[in-house]
């Protein structure tokens, strides 16, 4: 490949093992729930063989279960002997455009999730409980140990006979390996734990397994953590003694950097609020040290970032792993100079880690072609035929992905957006605390429907005589949602109004972040969204210097910021700024300067003092313009919050749908395994 003149070191070739990788752009093993039985499916396939085609060097597909006591759902099993058959699928479709394929081998140990069908004790160093699942661990015999290092020299062989080009072995993210490594895990008093040299024994025996059953022509490396990010576990400085030892052992032909665990999963997995590259000087110390191939993570996306790391040497190949699940044509478009038509992660996790937490396949906030790459996938997007002209009323994220889809297949399209900028509520969280890359979903959209040119007009209302003066063929409605300010919840549905929620210094969530409000130190946030979404508000109003009462019906503080890695960040903020949070409690009267509360489950009540009140309570959709142009016959549909405010990937999602057309839902639903079959898909037959 000729030397790229702008990022001559990112696209160039590196030897890794007895295996050439084309350029230095690589993806991270990471869950993602296509498997069924154990096997890889056609999703997977479909899902990797996009990324190959985008330009991607290397992929490491992970994480596949090497032992049936990890009870892993969704995982490929590599010790099946009916996965080399699926995986020759995989590599053969993955080679055909040029990129290496390694799998990634590993045990969850304690935090391999429970299941009904096999409730059996899961395995790790000591006995200790899953952050994750509650149970506790079987401390491992010496006979358990060696049937595991078995069994991983098993899945590496019939990785081998998979097609793959080479195997990692998985030491971080406190699973089995990583836990007997660290000494906050590993309590034994055998030849497996204590000194640093009896906690690596477990990991040398497994790798020294792997590099016998593969030989030495095939390429074996580890990811190993940098720092567990808690005082008392591993740290740089184990990691270069690790890295030396398998340096000199000849047995490791590279080095995947990480770090944390399940305890501090915002070091494995950054969200919106850390620095792109939050490991990165780990990882140029751990390179000072080590002549083998060394891969380094952080939440990259940036391709002059990338370029730098790479010709500062601080490692020779950069992951964007995130980056290429919202679009995996990112090395292509930056090797031809298209930079600005990239996708960028905005890492709100909602998508490919949230998912996934839940057992489900992962999709993607900005890209809803991820993970239905074989429906939605390149190539995919037809022309309309015939070309139309259309109406697409709001700019937020639902409105503007329907005018690029339509654009794209060649409507005329006309955009309208009351106010004078586009966006939409990704403006109100714009003004959160660590939300800056959400501001990627509106000025990525803004670009590629200004070069596909939709005619753009900011602050006009999308009024019936509006439409008539443009007179579309069809129209879609996205706009949006609008704050409620009842008090409602439906987790109280005891009364349909907050005695006192009229008074003046009761005001909403979206008042706060785009009015400034409210007056008064003293506030009482009554929060029934529990996302981070409102934690953001939570921690607008403390950083004004208002002391804030939470009250929610919830049993936890914003719960669903565990499922994308928001919590532990969240709360250390909150609650170190003096969040006072009362949970399973809701309002049942708001005076002038207090907030009366009830705890629902014992019934007793609180008074609260409170200068203000924000309410973060369910919006309500903006659907009068779609039912007024609908009771006027007009080809109308709605889509995003407008329909049922949701999260943001639903609006992008259903934006993406309206604009292929796809309005009936036996094209736009996907069944269940439809994108996992070989076989041609059931087809839902039309209603009676």
């Amino acid at each position: 490949m000729a030397e790229h003149p702008k990022y001559p070191n990112l696209f160039s070739p590196l030897e890794i093992g007895g295996c050439t990788v084309r350029n230095r752009i690589m993806q991270t093993g990471h869950a993602k729930m296509f498997s069924e039985h154990g096997l890889e499916t056609k999703r997977a396939v479909d899902y990797h063989v996009e990324r190959a085609k985008g330009g991607i060097g290397l992929i490491v597909t992970g994480g596949r279960n090497v032992h049936p006591t990890e009870k892993t759902r969704r995982f490929p099993a590599g010790y099946l002997k009916e996965s080399i058959d699926s995986d020759r699928r995989l590599t053969d479709a993955v080679h055909e455009h040029g990129t290496a394929m390694f799998t990634q081998l590993n045990h969850f140990g304690v935090n391999a999730p429970p299941t009904g069908e096999d409730p059996r004790a899961m395995w790790g160093p000591s006995n200790m409980r899953a952050m994750a699942w509650g149970e506790i661990s079987k401390a491992m015999e010496k006979e358990d140990i060696a049937e595991v290092t078995e069994w991983w020299g098993l899945c590496a062989a019939n990785a081998r006979e998979g097609g793959f080009d080479g195997v990692e072995v998985h030491l971080s993210h406190q699973y089995l390996l990583h836990e007997f490594l660290s000494p906050l895990f590993n309590h034994r008093d055998d030849e497996y734990g204590g000194s640093f040299a009896n906690r690596m024994r477990f990991a040398n025996e497994v790798i020294d397994e792997v590099r016998r059953r593969v030989g030495d022509d095939f390429v074996v490396g580890v990811r190993l953590s940098l720092t567990d990010g808690m005082e008392g576990g591993q740290d740089i400085e184990d990691a270069i003694e690790l890295t030396r030892a398998l340096e000199e052992s000849g047995r490791v032909d590279y080095i995947g950097t990480t770090g944390g665990g399940s305890y501090n999963f915002t070091y494995v997995i950054s969200p919106s609020e850390m620095p792109s590259g939050h490991l990165l000087d780990l990882a140029g110390q751990l390179k000072a040290e080590t002549e083998l191939p060394l891969y380094a993570v952080g939440g990259f996306g940036d391709p002059d970032q990338a370029e730098e790391i790479v010709a500062s040497r601080r490692a020779d190949m950069v992951a964007i792993t995130r980056g290429q699940i919202a679009d995996p044509e990112w090395a292509n478009k930056v090797r031809e100079g298209r930079e600005d038509e990239i996708y960028r992660c905005i890492r709100g996790n909602q998508g490919c880690i949230s998912h996934s937490y839940k057992g489900l396949p992962i999709s993607c906030t900005v890209n809803p072609a991820t993970g239905r790459e074989g429906k939605f996938g390149a190539g995919t997007l037809k022309p309309a035929r015939p070309a139309r002209r259309w109406l697409v009323v709001g700019g937020g994220p639902a409105g503007l992905k329907t005018a690029e889809t339509l654009a794209k297949r060649g409507h005329t399209v006309i955009l309208v957006e009351r106010e004078e900028r586009l966006g939409g509520q990704v403006n109100l969280i714009l003004e959160t605390p660590g939300r800056s890359t959400f501001g990627n979903v509106t000025a990525d959209l803004a670009r590629q429907v200004e070069r596909l040119g939709v005619e753009v007009r900011l602050g006009t209302e999308a009024t019936p005589g509006l439409v008539a003066e443009i007179d579309p063929d069809e129209i879609v409605v996205a706009t949006g949602a609008v704050p409620t300010r009842s008090g409602y919840t439906s987790y109280v549905p005891l009364t349909e109004r907050i005695p006192g929620v009229e008074l003046d210094h009761v005001v909403s969530a979206w008042d706060v972040l785009a009015e400034g409000g409210p007056a008064g130190e003293r506030v009482v946030l009554l929060d029934e969204d529990g996302t981070r979404y409102s934690g953001g508000v939570a921690e607008v109003l403390l950083d004004r210097g208002n002391s804030v009462e939470l009250v929610t019906p919830l049993n936890a503080a914003f719960p669903t910021s565990a499922h994308t890695v928001d919590m532990p960040g969240l709360y250390s903020r909150l609650f170190g700024k003096g969040l006072e949070p009362r949970v399973n409690s809701w309002a049942v009267e708001i005076t002038a300067d207090t907030v009366t509360a009830v705890n629902l489950y014992t019934g007793e009540e609180s008074v609260l003092e409170a200068d203000a009140v924000v309410l973060a309570t369910s919006p309500a959709p903006d659907d009068g313009l779609y039912f007024e142009l609908k009771k006027a016959g007009r080809a109308v549909h709605r889509v995003g919050d407008c329909v049922a405010p949701r999260k943001l990937d639903h609006a992008i999602y259903e934006g993406y749908l309206a604009g292929r057309e796809l309005w009936d839902a036996r094209e736009s639903y996907t069944l269940e395994g439809q994108m996992e079959s070989w076989e041609d898909p059931p087809v839902a037959v039309r209603a009676a």
